[in-house]
């Protein structure tokens, strides 16, 4: 067997190692990437008839992916692990062509195989999302093909607005690096076709306002003061794991080597504002990967100190969670979720609102609820009058009934524990059925 034959069966190891650890390991099943598309098949319109602050291109893709195979969690599943597996490979590609070596490109990922899948990773969410076209404009930059680069980082911004930053950077970059208005004019071109495209629809779906109020003004204004909106306290353990993954970045740093690597390491970690969670790291993993292979490259790592790296990933990333997370019960998605689904799907035959429950809950059983809705999330409820939008806007077309859950013990504005206060009064003054589930 040839040298290049061995490093791509290397590749596919690594792949099959990769998925194999995701099969075990326990699934998230958000049930926002349940509930979002399917609001969306049955008729709500995107920052209309319901609260999505994301730009649209995720759930468009799950509309259509659950439309073709239905609301199965396989279905979720397989999308996840697709979106994971296409960023090994660009991880590998990309260092690949930076070092031009193929063992550093497959050192990259081992890191990421033993890091990722163990860092709340076995979820989709839209930080996971945005990696195959975050990674990809990176590739097509790194090799100078600006134009294709600046589609696929649209792509990343329509999908996560925050993925904007590295347009932005790009762009700056280019402009002091390159000193080349041309380069500028070709990575912005297709971010402002899709732009547009995305323009007209919502022109269409009189949702303009709507987008830019729940994907831009509302984050930037009212939910910054919103109690509990804002997370960014790291524990011991985080903080550790957070300075092993930034070692790679911190080493080239210093030798001042892949500024734009670095860089671009710092705005994932930036785009985990406002609220840190390692599933909300997930661009930053993929990137220490990459700048640990490059790092490989700039200087001789002694050995021993090469296998005490993998060594600590592995004592204070993987085997944690191999403790913890080894085939257990898909969050979301248990037998507890479906229990609770056969209750609201037979109980009543009109539509719903789950005041506490998950709304991966309608999708479960089959229900809507009126329009707009709003999850359960006091960010959203409480931007001032919105409340009285809502309910004036259910006066016409109410809940035939709302399912709620005790509300947990905690402060009034924490997850679990919050309620909108004027819709409470209303769901009571209307005399609209109202069931506790348990």
């Amino acid at each position: 067997m040839n040298f290049v034959k061995k490093f791509w069966l290397l590749l596919l190891m690594l792949l099959g190692l990769h998925l194999l650890l995701l099969i075990n390991l326990q699934f998230t099943a958000w049930p926002e990437m349940f509930s979002y598309a399917f609001l969306r098949n049955n008729g709500f319109l995107l920052y209309k008839d319901m609260v999505y602050p994301y730009p649209p291109v995720l759930v468009l893709g799950l509309s259509i992916l659950y439309k073709l195979f239905g609301y199965k969690l396989i279905v979720l599943k397989l999308a996840t692990w697709a979106i994971i597996l296409v960023s090994d490979i660009l991880i590998f590609l990309i260092v690949k062509k930076v070092t031009s070596r193929s063992l550093l490109a497959v050192g990259s990922l081992l890191f990421y195989v033993l890091t990722q899948p163990f860092l709340s990773g076995n979820q989709l969410w839209f930080d996971l999302a945005i990696l195959p076209p975050v990674l990809l404009g990176t590739f097509f930059f790194l090799d100078k093909k600006y134009l294709l680069s600046g589609v696929f980082l649209g792509v990343a911004a329509l999908t996560k607005q925050t993925a904007v930053l590295f347009l932005v950077v790009s762009g700056l970059w280019l402009l002091i690096t390159e000193k080349r208005f041309n380069f500028v004019i070709k990575l912005a071109a297709g971010p402002l076709f899709l732009f547009l495209v995305l323009l007209v629809r919502l022109i269409t779906e009189g949702a303009v306002q709507g987008f830019f109020n729940w994907t831009v003004v509302y984050p930037l204004t009212y939910w910054g003061e919103f109690p509990g909106y804002v997370e960014a306290v790291l524990n011991s353990r985080e903080w550790l794991v957070v300075i092993l993954l930034s070692l790679p970045a911190i080493i080239l740093f210093l030798r001042k080597n892949y500024l734009l690597l670095i860089i671009y390491y710092l705005l994932s970690i930036i785009m985990v504002y406002p609220r840190f969670s390692f599933f909300h790291f997930q661009l930053a993993i993929a990137f220490s990967a990459i700048l640990f292979g490059v790092s490989l490259k700039s200087f001789k790592v002694p050995r021993f100190l090469f296998i005490t790296y993998y060594f600590l990933l592995i004592t204070f990333i993987t085997l944690p969670a191999l403790k913890t997370s080894w085939q257990k019960e898909t969050r979301f998605w248990g037998a507890s979720d479906l229990r609770l689904a056969s209750i609201v799907q037979k109980e009543v035959d009109g539509s719903v609102y789950l005041l506490g429950p998950h709304s991966g809950l309608y999708v479960m059983a089959g229900k809507l609820p009126p329009k707009p809705w709003v999850d359960n999330f006091g960010w959203y409820w409480e931007i001032p009058g919105f409340q009285e939008e809502v309910i004036d806007s259910w006066q016409k077309n109410p809940p035939q009934a709302v399912f709620s859950t005790v509300p947990e013990v905690g402060s009034w504005y924490e997850l679990g524990t919050y309620r909108p206060r004027l819709l409470v009064e209303w769901i009571k003054n209307e005399k609209i059925k109202n069931i506790i589930l348990k």
